[in-house]
């Protein structure tokens, strides 16, 4: 892979852009600060989001994400909760990889690895049903930077159970001695969610979703293609494991929230986050 063949510096820059002016045009009376900031993390809120949906999960979580981060018209935690939070009151309308019955929903889930030392891993979103348990990790931007695996001498050194049988362990291994394998891909923050979700939810299925932002017109830049390789490479080294680990794109998510047919608030908003987030590059 020849990673100097791309640039991600200004095709994200265009996309913040974007972004922000799509936030200021859709809601002209919030001022954003030159960073993209909102002084209040309500007015990042979609229409149908009640604060009393996410507000203690996220206070809970590590990070202070509330009067941080989440702040920002580029948060990828607050597109994941712009996305999941109606449905907190509506848990049975959810539908997802093609399941249903989902009974709860909660956003900033830690899921320990066992490990001794470390802050756990917290996941953006976490459903649970009778069908089991999906963790997702949301990505907006943050993708478009470059990206160099990491992990502490502790994961190989403490994980002695099954997962280190699977291939999130072998992914890993190859990992430490490629750390550059893949340059948007996060790969090792998911293989770090995969073991918390295994150590975590061993009597259960459970799935490993990586839920991503793409514009309108991914077409604008190789990255994105780039992107989409990367984790399709990644699925196939970890095929077969636990968690199961699958992919796909908010915008993909919202056409299959509409084509589902589902209540008129559903298809509200899906607009909604479509004004929002589904810019043009």
């Amino acid at each position: 892979m020849n990673h100097k063949s791309i640039s991600a510096g200004p095709i994200r820059n265009r996309a913040l852009t974007a972004l922000h002016d799509a936030f200021s045009r859709h809601l002209p009376s919030v001022v954003l600060d030159d960073k993209g900031y909102a002084s209040d993390f309500g007015d990042i809120l979609l229409p149908l989001v009640s604060v009393e949906d996410f507000e203690a999960d996220l206070s809970a979580g590590s990070g202070n994400e509330l009067q941080t981060k989440f702040r920002a018209v580029h948060s990828s935690s607050a597109l994941g909760v712009n996305s999941f939070a109606p449905f907190k009151q509506r848990i049975g309308e959810l539908a997802l990889l093609g399941h249903n019955g989902f009974q709860t929903l909660a956003f900033e889930q830690k899921c320990p690895t066992g490990l001794r030392r470390g802050t756990p891993p917290n996941l953006d979103v976490l459903l649970a049903g009778v069908g089991g348990v999906v963790g997702i990790e949301s990505k907006l931007t943050e993708y478009l930077t470059m990206h160099k695996a990491r992990f502490s001498s502790a994961y190989e050194q403490e994980i002695r159970d099954a997962r280190r049988e699977q291939g999130y362990f072998r992914e890993m291994l190859r990992l430490l001695d490629a750390p550059d394998s893949y340059r948007w891909l996060d790969a090792a923050q998911l293989i770090k969610h995969a073991f918390g979700l295994a150590k975590t939810y061993s009597d259960r299925p459970v799935t490993l979703l990586y839920l991503f932002w793409e514009p309108a017109n991914p077409s604008a830049s190789p990255v994105f293609a780039e992107h989409r390789r990367e984790v399709a490479a990644f699925a196939e080294r970890v095929a077969g494991s636990t968690p199961v680990f699958r992919a796909m794109s908010y915008p993909e998510l919202w056409s299959a929230w509409s084509d589902a047919g589902q209540q008129d608030w559903l298809a509200r908003h899906v607009e909604e986050l479509r004004v929002r987030y589904e810019v043009t590059l």
